[in-house]
């Protein structure tokens, strides 16, 4: 398992303890999930930056940026590229999770008829983010057909 050592220095303890603390938490918890990242980008290839070891696996290749949603704001992650293979962490099983958990909530709301309207206000409210009609309506029709599927086959 990956681990990190954060250190915060005196501003960043200042403006934690200041009266308008989310801003701080926010980066903070922006800057501690970038570094896990890295950390278990180091830990798969069996080397750290730069470090040319007989053990490494595989080459660093970049970043890519990927937008989180959480409760005290949107973060950007600055997820690794690994040249040769895929870098995998174990911070998007909680993506695969909650995507998982909006498809059974929204396969709930198709199978008890529920309108367009409602399933993306719906979609909004679970994802902090609105969809366009014409998307959800897309997606309804596809939980529609396999759901129906589904029911043939029982």
């Amino acid at each position: 398992m990956a681990q990190l050592n954060l250190t915060l220095n005196q501003e960043e303890i200042q403006e934690l303890l200041s009266s308008d603390n989310s801003e701080a938490f926010r980066r903070m918890l922006e800057r501690t999930l970038n570094e896990f990242l890295k950390a278990e980008s180091s830990e798969q290839l069996h080397a750290e930056r730069y470090e040319r070891t007989e053990a490494r696996v595989d080459t660093r290749n970049g970043f890519y940026q990927r937008g989180l949603t959480t409760r005290i704001g949107r973060i950007q992650l600055e997820v690794p590229r690994h040249r040769h293979g895929t870098f995998e962490s174990q911070l998007f099983s909680n993506y695969t999770r909650s995507e998982s958990a909006l498809i059974l909530s929204m396969t709930e709301m198709v199978i008890n008829d529920v309108s367009i309207r409602r399933v993306s206000k719906g979609m909004g409210q679970l994802c902090g983010k609105s969809f366009s009609r014409s998307l959800v309506s897309e997606m309804c029709k596809q939980l529609s057909v396999s759901y129906r599927n589904l029911e043939i086959a029982l």
